[in-house]
């Protein structure tokens, strides 16, 4: 039996019963003070609490024509332009912008948390004295409150900090990943001097499962981003790969690595590389990526619709003349999809790298 109740009696709705009557209150050893009443926010730690928080964010991006990735509360911008005193002119009205959004929804900036840091190549000289971007907190159409203007910290080669840290990869102006690798060489000697106490005790398929724990899941994180950095800087890691299968194969400190790595079934560090861009592409050329990436490349044939062409299935390859865009993904990765082996048109994945891994295995020498 339904009852309609009028509608003064109508239960208040779900997400005001969850958010009201909020208290807290702060301990410091036992010591409590009075509560207080919450009238915003939700709790932290809560199952609620980031569901509710990407919906108050959702529409951050209406707020700035800068290029906006979220990952949590933790944002980033990205603009460009072939004239750096325009671009920071452009940052500065969008970084205003986007003050006027925090405040509009009663959310703050830790300022001392914000940097930024101007890509370049090595060749592209900076003026230092032009380098000004600030956080404007003055509201749109008033006279500038210089109270409100908080100066951002610029990340440079020759400042106090040379890179920062992006979920997990350290990003310098000059896409080198000095800082990353060096960082991750650390981190695998840790995991290899534990190993090698280990290798006399342990059996080789247990060597095998601690090395994939310990070692490989820290170098394929984010590998087709830090990928790109220069050989001579991978091969840093390449040493310590190579460290780690002589160790789990209890071989000679000179010996020949690539019987190992193919004894083992394991790619070596340039050989990961290649896999994971291919499948990466894989996932882009059978439209499984993000709608972002939908017209991130494009094949010969679609460029050239009137012409036939003896490659025109392939991805198009950017022209370059520096190197540094060579490595970069926008080049890099059609040209991996290119050159990968037939299989690539199954649509399964699973299936495909098996092929991917197996080709691979045969070419190490």
């Amino acid at each position: 039996m339904l009852f309609l109740l009028p509608p003064l009696f109508l239960p208040p709705p779900l997400f005001l019963i969850y958010l009201q009557g909020r208290t807290q209150c702060v301990d410091i050893s036992n010591n409590f003070s009075d509560f207080a009443e919450l009238d915003i926010s939700v709790i932290q730690g809560s199952t609620l609490g980031p569901l509710l928080f990407l919906c108050y964010i959702n529409d951050f991006w209406s707020a700035t024509k800068l290029f906006s990735v979220l990952f949590a509360d933790d944002t980033t911008c990205l603009a460009k332009d072939s004239n750096l005193q325009n671009l920071i002119s452009y940052i500065n009205t969008e970084l205003q912008k986007i003050a006027n959004w925090f405040h509009s929804n009663k959310m703050a900036l830790n300022t001392s948390k914000t940097k930024y840091i101007i890509f370049r190549t090595h060749g592209k000289h900076i003026n230092p004295e032009i380098c000004n971007i600030v956080y404007n907190n003055t509201e749109l159409g008033l006279e500038d409150d210089q109270n409100l203007i908080s100066a951002i910290q610029r990340i440079h080669n020759n400042g106090e900090e040379k890179s920062f840290k992006l979920l997990g990869v350290h990003f310098d102006e000059y896409l080198s990943f000095d800082k990353h690798i060096v960082n991750l060489c650390s981190h695998l000697s840790k995991s290899l001097y534990c190993i090698n106490r280990l290798k006399n005790f342990v059996d080789l398929s247990s060597l095998k499962k601690l090395y994939f724990s310990m070692v490989h899941s820290h170098i394929a994180y984010c590998i087709n981003i830090y990928g790109c950095a220069t050989q001579t800087n991978l091969e840093k890691l390449v040493l310590k790969q190579k460290q780690a299968i002589r160790i789990i194969c209890k071989a000679n400190y000179r010996d020949h690595t690539g019987p190992l790595f193919q004894q083992l079934k394991i790619l070596p560090l340039h050989k990961m590389i290649e896999f994971y861009k291919v499948k990466f592409m894989h996932s882009f050329a059978h439209k499984k990526l993000p709608l972002s990436f939908a017209e991130m490349w494009t094949r010969n044939n679609a460029r050239n619709p009137n012409r036939v062409l003896r490659y025109g299935n392939d991805l198009y390859v950017p022209p370059h003349r520096i190197e540094l865009v060579k490595r970069m993904p926008l080049c890099s990765f059609p040209l991996a999809w290119n050159t990968a082996p037939q299989e690539k048109e199954n649509p399964i994945q699973h299936v495909f790298l098996k092929h991917l891994k197996v080709s691979l295995l045969a070419t190490i020498v």
